[in-house]
């Protein structure tokens, strides 16, 4: 990564990596404003001067406060996050299939009925319990209960196949495919909009530059934070833990951290070795990820076959053929990666 890309473009990726980390767009503001005041007055990029802004995500949440911090998983979300995810999801579907069945069927309106009312309902619940939800109880702490959300979504997906099936299909009243389009752009701008701005705000801990380490026993304390995050792949809160830990035992026997425990990399190492596995959820394995892109070829394949003999050319060329060719091109990627 160039060190000259402009400090917009670092903060960009650092917010991102914050709030993975928990710290969301106003916890964020102040150590941003730090390490801006830090290049402004140094001249150093804030690649130089803080490194990789992953990293840095990573060791400054670990130097929080952890009442700063949003209970986050390891995806970055919380599971609300994960509910409203899901509905931007599907409130983006629903600025672009309107408009494009709305093209292919060459009207501008489509007629409700109570099959298609119904089915619809019934079929965004269905999407909801089956990835949303389940996602949102794990970020919550109940795992457990995420099976009874997948059997929830083979109910409502059930009742709605039969909605559409079996119900009444006589027009009710027309549905003007810009007013969904109009619905859904509103959905997305409220869902994007910048969260208000809390009464009170934790004092944050402001960064470390690279450039001004600090040395002897911090150094180390500092290096092992880095380490448990960066290299064994621990929680930034229970890194921060461990390391406190250290400190505190350092300091009530008066040696210094090298004398306590050795080189910091053998202690790392060491520690993480007693740290529970995290078992990853299906959707996150490698059989998951085989699963889905499988999924998503045989989808976007079918449209482009379905197409190629009676759709658009349009929507045959410029959507589901390159539409399918990435589904590919992902599901080999996700194949030979080990």
């Amino acid at each position: 990564m160039a060190k000259t890309e402009p400090f917009e473009g670092w903060e960009l990726k650092a917010r991102i990596a914050l709030g993975d980390e928990g710290l969301g767009y106003h916890a964020a503001n102040p150590i941003i404003a730090d390490v801006r005041a830090h290049c402004e007055y140094t001249g150093e990029s804030p690649y130089e001067a803080f490194g990789d802004p992953k990293e840095f995500a990573a060791t400054t949440a670990a130097e929080q406060p952890p009442e700063l911090l949003e209970k986050v998983d390891r995806d970055g979300l919380t599971p609300m996050g994960h509910l409203t995810g899901q509905l931007f999801v599907l409130s983006l579907a629903a600025t672009v299939l309107p408009l494009f069945f709305a093209a292919k069927e060459h009207t501008w309106s489509f007629p409700a009925t109570a099959a298609a009312l119904t089915g619809t309902a019934l079929l965004i619940v269905a999407l909801f319990a089956v990835r949303g939800v389940p996602q949102a109880l794990r970020a919550s702490g109940r795992p457990h209960l995420a099976k009874f959300s997948y059997i929830a979504a083979v109910v409502f997906g059930a009742g709605a196949a039969a909605a559409y099936t079996g119900l009444s299909r006589e027009h009710l009243f027309p549905v003007p495919a810009p007013a969904i389009v109009a619905v859904a752009l509103v959905g997305l701008y409220l869902l994007t909009r910048a969260p208000k701005k809390p009464t009170e705000l934790v004092p944050h801990v402001a960064p470390t530059p690279r450039t001004a380490r600090p040395t002897g026993a911090e150094a180390w304390l500092t290096r092992l934070t880095g380490l448990l995050i960066g290299r064994y792949d621990l929680a930034p809160e229970r890194a921060g833990d461990l390391a406190r830990e250290a400190r505190a035992h350092v300091a009530e026997s008066g040696r210094t951290p090298e004398e306590e425990f050795g080189p910091v990399e053998d202690y790392a190492l060491a520690v993480s070795r007693h740290e529970p596995i995290r078992k990853e959820p299906f959707y996150r394995t490698r059989p998951g990820r085989i699963l889905g892109g499988a999924v998503s070829v045989l989808i976007c394949g079918g449209a482009f076959v379905q197409w190629l003999g009676d759709g658009p050319w349009w929507a045959t060329w410029l959507l589901a053929f390159p539409a399918t060719l990435a589904s590919l091109w992902m599901l080999t990627r996700t194949i030979r990666r080990r």
